[in-house]
């Protein structure tokens, strides 16, 4: 019962009431059997709220215990289809998002790089966005295919998808092409599926290498 994180908290933060209630209240109160009184309902009223938190924490705790086990088990079961059926593209990718999303990007560099080699001439959308963005967060030494090529290869897919448009300017960022930043970035501003507050800070972002390019361009004229 009392190994549970948030149950903890809860008790720390009655036993804080309690005591506040208490220290409030004891000058008000005149004879010791007013305050023992006092201490005594206090501490029913504190207990029935602890005891019925303690029901809705448990039922979450385990709830989430379940969900975990569950989603343990589908990886391990997709993990074996995919020993016996390696080129399985569907699998390949649900494995490679899941591993994304779980932060295990080494995990999902191996899956996506395996589907872009064996999808062939049909290139897939989804594998090709999900190497880049794997390939950003494992940065690995050598990189077996052109990654020039391959953003250019999945704009042309997809050349209104924010994230392919957030990535491939965070890459020209990174080699210092200010100019293709700028041209990425800029198909983010006024999109109906970026949020208003993202919107702002790209707009931010890209008056600055607006900037930045303006006052190279004085000095090339100087």
């Amino acid at each position: 019962m009392f190994d549970q994180p948030v149950f903890i908290f809860f008790v720390f933060l009655a036993c804080l009431g309690l005591l506040y209630s208490l220290n409030t209240i004891s000058p008000v109160l005149q004879s010791n059997s007013q305050k023992s009184a006092a201490l005594v309902i206090a501490f029913a009223i504190i207990s029935i709220f602890l005891y019925f938190n303690y029901e809705a924490v448990s039922n979450y705790t385990e709830s989430q215990v379940a969900a975990n086990e569950e989603m343990i088990d589908s990886v391990e079961k997709l993990e074996g289809f995919l020993l016996e059926n390696p080129d399985d593209i569907r699998v390949i990718k649900a494995l490679g998002s899941h591993y994304i999303k779980s932060g295990r990007f080494e995990l999902a560099y191996e899956k996506f790089l395996s589907g872009y080699r064996i999808q062939g001439e049909d290139r897939d959308f989804e594998i090709s966005l999900g190497l880049i963005e794997s390939t950003l967060m494992v940065r690995p030494a050598d990189f077996p295919y052109d990654l020039d090529e391959l953003i250019e290869e999945t704009l042309i897919m997809n050349p209104e998808n924010t994230q392919i448009l957030w990535l491939s300017g965070l890459i020209a960022m990174g080699k210092g092409d200010t100019e293709l930043t700028i041209e990425r970035w800029s198909g983010l501003i006024n999109n109906p599926e970026v949020s208003l507050e993202i919107q702002n800070s790209i707009s931010a972002q890209l008056e600055q290498l607006n900037r930045m390019e303006e006052g190279i361009a004085i000095l090339d004229d100087q």
